[in-house]
């Protein structure tokens, strides 16, 4: 696993030792799609990033897992993944079924 998977699991049993019960996590968004790495490095066309993308879809299925191993050591807590990525991605990718572009 990650480290920092590792260090936010020991953060989110800090969380619960405290009385915390329920949390919901943002995933990460496809930080290659970002202007700013679309600029720096998305090439000529400033497309998305890859490599950047693929990162982020990585770091997501790992917080998945570490997540589901948590939520079963942690009794009476309820942990969610909120997914942000496809989201995001399916706008970038599919604008126009999302509304018409002016």
């Amino acid at each position: 696993m990650f480290i920092v998977i590792q260090l936010f699991c020991i953060s989110l049993k800090e969380l619960y030792n405290l009385g915390a019960r329920n949390f919901g996590i943002f995933g990460i968004p496809p930080i290659g799609c970002l202007p700013s790495q679309r600029t720096l490095a998305g090439g000529l066309t400033r497309g998305c990033v890859k490599e950047y993308n693929d990162a982020a879809q990585l770091a997501n299925s790992k917080f998945s897992v570490g997540f589901d191993t948590l939520s079963k050591k942690l009794a009476q807590s309820k942990l969610v993944l909120v997914d942000i990525y496809n989201p995001i991605i399916d706008i970038i990718v599919n604008p126009k079924k999302y509304g018409t572009i002016y």
